[in-house]
């Protein structure tokens, strides 16, 4: 008796090794943060230089709008509809100030409150149109067309209203023309330039 009892034991071992956990009623799926999203993007007419810079024309405009208006929410989330490809499935969208489990903002709720912050979700969120910013310059690095899609890498510079002073970021973004003619962001990698720690820095430590 003993004996089968182990080799039962062996075999319900053995099963739980080759079986995903969700065969035995257990949940493996990762907080939504941390998901890994898989998809296609659709194909469609091909995607210009000329379409890329009117698409980030219209983004730092719209930056710019949000926080000049006194319906800053309402204002930003229809601009993110029309920037981003949330009816395409989860964009890769990694803002410059974030951090932790909520670093990536796959939908249009993390997007809406990296921009204009109020979202429980999101607490260390401070609303980054809300500075607010009067100017939004691009300047393209590098850009790289294959069919309806392309990556642009460079630099944008965010005039602080308060200051004057630009504010120098850089990003990464991808772009997908549709059949419709929109042309979407699916790809958003920003982050400050890398600061070297000075010598009064590095002495102290």
């Amino acid at each position: 008796m003993k004996k089968v009892f182990q080799n039962g034991m062996l075999i319900l071992g053995l099963l739980g090794f080759l079986l995903p956990a969700t065969s035995f009623g257990f949940s493996s799926k990762k907080p939504d943060s941390l998901a890994t999203h898989v998809g296609t993007l659709p194909s469609g007419p091909a995607i210009t230089e000329k379409d890329i810079k009117k698409a980030q024309k219209m983004w730092g405009d719209a930056v710019v709008k949000i926080g000049a208006a006194e319906n800053s929410k309402e204002v930003a989330k229809q601009a993110a509809e029309t920037a981003y490809a949330f009816d395409l499935g989860p964009i890769m969208f990694k803002p410059t100030l974030t951090h932790g489990e909520t670093t990536f903002r796959p939908d249009l709720e993390g997007t809406l409150s990296y921009f204009v912050a109020g979202n429980d979700k999101y607490s260390s969120d401070g609303g980054f149109a809300l500075k607010p910013w009067t100017k939004v310059r691009f300047e393209n690095h590098n850009i790289k067309m294959f069919g309806n899609k392309a990556i642009a890498m460079g630099h944008y510079f965010f005039t602080d209203k308060a200051t004057g002073k630009e504010t120098k970021v850089e990003y990464t973004k991808g772009y997908v023309k549709t059949n419709d003619g929109r042309v979407l962001l699916f790809l958003q990698d920003s982050s400050l330039p890398y600061s070297p720690p000075t010598t009064q820095n590095v002495s102290s430590r």
